[in-house]
């Protein structure tokens, strides 16, 4: 019985036919859809890629819109990156929250809320134990704004979430336009979610670096926000947030590393004129509110305040 038609070159027979009938055999036999289905719905490409599916078969599942595929496969349009800015500070203000986290913080924070000024990307984190918090923040937000600043916030943006959306009727009494993403579109508020990125990121370098305890993560968090206030970033022309709010360039002197060994001033040593008057500690909170940092003491595991 004859098995094919061919020539023979050096020795070796070269039939030729078999896989034009067999691909005749594939597409006189099955649809596309169907071999496009038997294949796990794989894109035309790849269908191209199988020499034996002729061109007519591909042809016919070209022009077909899959049902499955469209649900399956579905992805949305990247987010064109906003090239806009608030022409002055605290125009403009987005706010995020991030938490909870498995561990609370030495204070019983599971959450942080992150507010950022559009116009300078200056950063405010505040530790919160429960998202009830939001509302009353961001009320002493919009009213230190106005007293230190000298400054109305115009916009809020953030989220839907209910602890933002529950300030709703307070934005409109005060003037104050009220903007959230979409559902399941983080990217809207993008500026945030980029600058929680920047705050973890740097918030896990400091704690590995001293070598605290996970129940640290808030003081960690905390000094992150304060040290990315103070540097420079190209995306506000090489200058840092602190510099667009106060006009003058922060000062770094007073900086010390984070976790640091340091000695304190014993505040009490009991009376005993023989006993220490210094105390080995962990520096783990800059100043903010107080002329004062906070420290660690190793021995008893309190806090005390230091001025440094």
């Amino acid at each position: 019985m004859p098995i094919g038609v061919g020539e023979r070159r050096g020795g070796v027979y070269f039939f030729r036919g078999l896989d034009q009938a067999q691909a005749y055999a594939v597409g006189s036999s099955d649809s596309g859809d169907l071999w496009h289905s038997r294949l796990g719905h794989p894109s035309l490409k790849v269908l191209r890629s199988l020499g034996y599916l002729n061109k007519v078969l591909l042809n016919s599942v070209q022009n077909k819109v899959c049902d499955a595929c469209m649900r399956g496969k579905q992805t949305r349009d990247s987010f064109i990156v906003s090239s806009g800015r608030a022409v002055e500070p605290f125009e403009l203000i987005h706010c995020d929250i991030w938490g909870p986290y498995r561990v609370k913080s030495t204070c019983g924070a599971r959450y942080f809320l992150t507010v950022v000024d559009d116009f300078s990307r200056a950063v405010w984190v505040h530790l919160m134990r429960d998202k009830g918090e939001v509302k009353i923040i961001l009320k002493q937000f919009l009213a230190m704004t106005n007293r230190q600043f000298n400054k109305n916030v115009k916009v809020v943006r953030s989220d839907n979430g209910k602890e933002f959306v529950s300030l709703q009727d307070y934005f409109l009494t005060n003037g104050i336009i009220f903007q959230t993403s979409c559902v399941y579109t983080p990217q809207q508020n993008g500026r945030v979610e980029r600058k929680h990125r920047h705050i973890l990121e740097m918030a896990r370098t400091l704690r590995f670096h001293a070598n605290l305890p996970i129940e640290f993560w808030g003081e960690c968090v905390l000094t992150a926000g304060y040290l990315i206030n103070r540097l420079p970033s190209p995306v506000i022309d090489n200058k840092s947030p602190y510099e667009l709010l106060y006009n003058k360039i922060p000062i770094y002197s007073q900086l010390r590393v984070f976790g640091c060994l340091c000695y304190a001033h014993e505040p009490n040593n009991g009376g005993d004129k023989f006993g220490p008057r210094g105390v080995r500690c962990v520096f783990w909170d800059i100043p903010t509110h107080k002329r004062a940092g906070r420290f660690l003491i190793y021995r008893i595991g309190d806090t005390l305040s230091h001025v440094t």
